[in-house]
């Protein structure tokens, strides 16, 4: 194989490899944008169960806050699995 051939070779799978991270970039930061959606509408599920517990008493504050606690356990997960994506 002649020199020229091969740096044809070595270009095209370069060529090849590029446009595989290219796509792989694109679909990493659109999950990236639907993860970060998702959670910003948790985050504010979460702020709605904060002054739901100011306005509440007894039982019911500990059922909102029991469940508050678990949505924003959900939310640092999901934070966490962006940062991982970085």
């Amino acid at each position: 194989m002649e020199a020229r051939e091969e740096l044809q070779k070595v270009m095209d799978t370069l060529a090849t490899q590029r446009d595989e991270l290219i796509l792989k970039a694109h679909l990493a930061k659109l999950e990236a944008r639907e993860e970060w959606r998702e959670l910003e509408s948790k985050l504010e599920q979460l702020r709605g169960k904060s002054s739901q517990i100011a306005d509440t008493a007894g039982d019911a504050a500990q059922d909102i806050a029991g469940a508050a606690k678990l949505l924003g356990e959900e939310i640092a997960k999901g934070y966490e699995r962006l940062r991982r994506m970085f």
